[in-house]
């Protein structure tokens, strides 16, 4: 059985941070969850069988079962895990529990419609780990099931922390002379360039379909975000999923989004 051999590392963070109120605590962090829900529902097909990974305290999850779908969804951290049952008492076509993105053995091959990998490419800190849980995500995926896949840009370490906390010093010192963030199990998350994190998906059996931004620039102007007229940001949001798809829009994003398709 392959396990994240830091995961102590990542329950501690977690039960120590209100992941159950992140989406929902401003504009800026609420964006990210409607411009992913967006996506979601994009791709999503009547009666769809929908596996989320990573799955936090069920936010998109348990969104999705009380649309009707048949979803199952797992974490690492028991707290989300005790907060999605007691969320979910009512919901018959909802399922949770513990389990590592790296060993998802309890599913077998080719059973779900759509897997929704947001939470561990967050916090795997070894190339290997990273191809392990891409594979199992494709593995349990059916045939031309959609695929996504939620993880953090290098720049907007420097930005939405950095810049934030007065921790550039801080960040600097953890990167290479391209500015690629190293991969350090202490610091808890890890990041990516956009060019790096599509690589990893050159010899899997996917076709590609997009790449999302799903909070753009509004995580590092979170305060500027949140002081808009209630007009002005809706048209900050309208111009926001206008955009999302574009390159220019990519690198700064604090969350982006891979989506694939399993051949």
């Amino acid at each position: 059985m392959v396990v994240n051999k830091h995961k102590d590392i990542i329950i501690d963070k977690y039960n120590e941070y209100d992941e159950d109120g992140r989406l929902i605590r401003d504009r800026a962090r609420n964006i990210e969850y409607l411009t992913t829900m967006r996506y979601i529902q994009k791709f999503l097909k009547p009666k769809a069988k929908i596996l989320e990974i990573g799955a936090g305290t069920g936010r998109y999850s348990l969104a999705l079962a009380k649309m009707g779908y048949d979803v199952t969804a797992i974490d690492l951290t028991p707290k989300h895990v005790e907060i999605m049952k007691r969320k979910s008492r009512r919901l018959k076509n909802f399922q949770c529990m513990v389990a590592d993105a790296l060993d998802l053995s309890m599913f077998k091959n080719n059973s779900f419609d759509m897997v929704l990998n947001l939470g561990p490419m967050y916090h795997l800190f070894h190339q290997k780990d990273k191809n392990q849980a891409i594979k199992e995500t494709l593995r349990v995926a059916k045939r031309g099931a959609v695929c996504m896949f939620a993880y953090l840009s290098h720049s907007s370490i420097v930005t939405g922390y950095g810049l934030r906390y007065n921790k550039v010093a801080d960040v600097y010192a953890l990167m290479d002379k391209t500015g690629r963030i190293k991969d350090t199990p202490k610091e808890v998350f890890t990041s990516f360039y956009v060019e790096d994190f599509k690589k990893q998906f050159t010899k899997t059996n996917t076709s590609y379909i997009t790449n999302v931004a799903v909070d753009g620039i509004a995580y590092a102007m979170q305060d500027l975000v949140a002081q808009l007229s209630n007009k002005s940001y809706k048209a900050f949001l309208e111009w926001h999923f206008m955009t999302c798809e574009r390159p220019d829009q990519q690198g700064f994003s604090s969350h982006l989004l891979y989506i694939c398709k399993k051949k």
